[in-house]
């Protein structure tokens, strides 16, 4: 993907800034999630949403993302979920995406994939390199087939807690952003393009 393979809409879903608006289809189902969110959180300037094998893998697993590793306390307790409806194209689902995710960042969209948001494109980005980690580490090591070693409660708060303290810090979320780029142009210079 590069920047200009980006179409801008607005919340209506109309294409409002594109060279050539014949050639650009908006996804349905992609715009009714995002802009639920949007259209419900000011505080939040970046949605995204991913349908990575992990990601999907934990959305169907009753218990959701458990605390595993470090990646997965970020979360702990500060994580929604969202049943699936069926493919979402019906406008409907955006009042209840919305009250799912309440004032969380992060949600697991039940047998469909992930979704985070930020006040940033990084902070989107932070949240969404850290559940996408933890969802695989999860995969990985529920395939083992081995017991599991799960932190007490009062660990997980402690460690979400630390996380939730930096959580607004745009220079703590601008590190792994800022080097995205740069690993994306060491072997496509052409993806501003």
């Amino acid at each position: 993907m590069r920047a200009s393979d980006l179409v801008r809409i607005d919340l209506n879903g109309n294409v409002v800034e594109d060279s050539d608006k014949s050639s650009r289809d908006v996804n349905a189902a992609g715009f009714t999630i995002h802009s639920a969110i949007h259209m419900a959180r000011p505080d939040l300037f970046c949605v995204a949403h991913t349908h990575s094998s992990a990601g999907i893998a934990v959305s169907a697993m009753t218990e959701g993302l458990l605390p595993l590793s470090q990646h997965a306390m970020k979360f702990y307790h500060r994580i929604a979920y969202h049943d699936y409806e069926g493919v979402a194209l019906d406008l409907d689902e955006r009042d209840r995406l919305v009250r799912d995710l309440g004032q969380h960042k992060a949600m697991i969209l039940r047998n469909h994939g992930l979704l985070v948001a930020g006040t940033s494109v990084a902070e989107a980005f932070h949240q969404l390199y850290m559940l996408e980690r933890a969802c695989a580490v999860q995969v990985a090591a529920l395939s083992r087939g081995r017991p599991l070693t799960i932190p007490p409660h009062e660990v997980c708060q402690h460690a979400s807690d630390q996380f939730k303290s930096f959580e607004n810090d745009e220079a703590h979320c601008a590190m792994p952003w800022d080097a995205a780029p740069r690993l994306i142009e060491d072997g496509k210079p052409d993806h501003r393009g």
